[in-house]
């Protein structure tokens, strides 16, 4: 044979293979929807089931706005966070921050206090920080979390305009006041 045939031939085994590969793909995926339609139908029927003794009963008339029916439980969806583990709306469980690193809040008014008049960097209100909280050297963890929540902090704080900013970097410093510390 010539070699253009040969390659003629493994060009047509490989698109073979190819798509034997795809026929066997889309067949489980037939099957797995196959599967996904009977479990919807069933819980179709479960539904229906519910409406039809929802309608014998007799409708009260109310006053005020309508509230949202209840979720139906279906086998097989996830769960909401359970009651004793309610997650705020950025995905932490309540209060996760305290329990997990010993640390007590740090809202914008403890940071306030660390800011003075006199421009310092982030490293030093971070040291402050340590020590307002009585933090020691034998404490690295919680020093290590209180340190990655001074830059956000004191972003807030200057983007709100509680203190102003002098320098770019690491040579930025931060303090209270008027503008007249900028180097």
């Amino acid at each position: 044979m010539t070699p253009n045939l040969n390659s003629a031939r493994r060009a047509i085994q490989a698109e073979l293979s190819h798509a034997r590969q795809g026929a066997a793909f889309y067949s489980a995926r037939v099957e797995a929807l196959e599967t996904a339609l009977t479990q919807l139908e069933s819980v179709d029927t479960d539904d229906t089931t519910l409406l039809d003794e929802e309608e014998r009963k007799p409708a009260k008339k109310k006053a005020g706005r309508r509230g949202r029916a209840a979720r139906q439980e279906v086998p097989g969806r996830r769960k909401a966070a359970s009651q004793e583990t309610k997650q705020s709306k950025r995905g932490r469980i309540s209060g996760a921050a305290t329990e997990d690193s010993g640390l007590p809040t740090t809202g914008a008014d403890f940071w306030l206090e660390l800011v003075t008049n006199e421009p310092q960097s982030a490293v030093d209100i971070a040291n402050a920080a340590a020590a307002h909280l009585g933090l020691g050297p034998d404490q690295k963890a919680q020093v290590q979390k209180l340190k990655q929540r001074v830059a956000p902090a004191l972003a807030t704080l200057v983007s709100t305009q509680k203190i102003q900013h002098a320098g770019a970097g690491r040579q930025r410093r931060y303090f209270r006041g008027d503008a007249s510390h900028t180097a």
